[in-house]
């Protein structure tokens, strides 16, 4: 293979590879502890299994969609004899997927004042009590969308405090962090009642 070939190859190679990578992702650090959040609002069952789990929760995840990684897991779980750690790895994956849409774009700021946001758990979503997963993405983006929409309204005023934590960029990543753990404990219960049938 020629320079030029080798050229086209690579340059091919890193095209695909920009389009299977999501757009947007949390740091690295900040998804054990999202996922930490969520677990503690699981069905018992499911909250031991994922700490049983806890390792595989925290390895890289595999770039997917949601929809994809949810019927993966539900797949997995549903068959007799199945790979439950291959069940739990999807979970995971569907869980940085949906954690994923709430991305504040800041990673400098979550990696360093993540330990200090308040977490709020939003509660169970209607639409996921009803199994409506597609109902409750759709709301979900568009939430996000106004929110977005308000944090830059907002960050056009002046600043009044030097203090990071009284900002409009904590105040949305603060923000979006508690929507991550909701997000993810909201898809997370979808699997489970999609495989069990109740909470």
């Amino acid at each position: 293979m020629n320079a030029l070939s080798s050229r086209i190859c690579i340059s091919a190679i890193a095209t695909v590879a920009a389009f299977s990578i999501p757009a947007a992702s949390w740091p690295g650090v900040a998804y054990p502890e999202i996922f930490i959040a969520a677990r503690q609002t699981m069905p018992e069952p499911l909250e031991q299994l994922l700490l049983d789990m806890e390792p595989l929760l925290y390895q890289a995840c595999t770039p997917t969609s949601i929809d994809e990684a949810v019927e993966r897991a539900i797949s997995r779980f549903s068959e007799a004899g199945g790979d439950i750690r291959s069940a739990v790895a999807a979970m995971r994956d569907a869980g940085c997927a949906i954690a994923e849409m709430n991305d504040p774009d800041m990673d400098a700021l979550v990696t360093s004042q993540q330990s200090r946001f308040p977490v709020v758990f939003y509660g169970w979503h209607p639409s996921i009590q009803e199994r409506d997963l597609q109902t409750y993405i759709e709301m979900r983006q568009s939430e996000v969308a106004d929110l977005e929409a308000r944090f830059h309204r907002s960050s056009e005023l002046p600043n009044r405090s030097e203090m990071v934590e009284l900002s409009p960029e904590f105040g949305l990543a603060s923000v979006a962090y508690s929507h991550a753990v909701t997000d993810v404990a909201n898809v997370w219960l979808y699997i489970w009642m999609s495989v069990n049938g109740s909470f």
